[in-house]
């Protein structure tokens, strides 16, 4: 399963949202940040998500850590995730408060069949 995390923001918050779900242990090697191709007359790559590639047991900690970002981040604008599971289900879910994050992180563990 894989959850692409997108922020209605700059390439910085992008890479602050990388780099805290990097310091969750469980996640630890399963971050990467994901850009479309160059296109034409670009100079460089513009960010468009974190990736994390997921497991039952990594899930609950991407969903607990992504809403702690949330919380933490003041400044936080909308933030959409994107879960594809192996069966080929997706679910796409936007936030942008600590309340929104909540019900959008209830929904997510619905779709992953999480109980917590």
């Amino acid at each position: 399963m894989t959850a692409a995390i997108s922020v209605d923001g700059a390439d910085d918050d992008l890479r602050a949202l990388a780099n805290w779900l990097r310091d969750e242990d469980e996640l630890r090697g399963r971050v990467t940040l994901s850009s479309p191709p160059i296109e034409e007359g670009h100079m460089g790559p513009v960010l468009d998500a974190v990736v994390v590639v997921l497991t039952s047991a990594t899930a609950t900690t991407l969903i607990r850590s992504l809403k702690e970002w949330l919380i933490a981040s003041r400044n936080a604008k909308k933030v959409t995730l994107k879960l594809t599971a192996q069966d080929g289900r997706k679910l796409e879910l936007t936030c942008g408060s600590a309340e929104e994050a909540e019900a959008a992180m209830d929904a997510a563990r619905k779709f992953l069949g999480e109980t917590a």
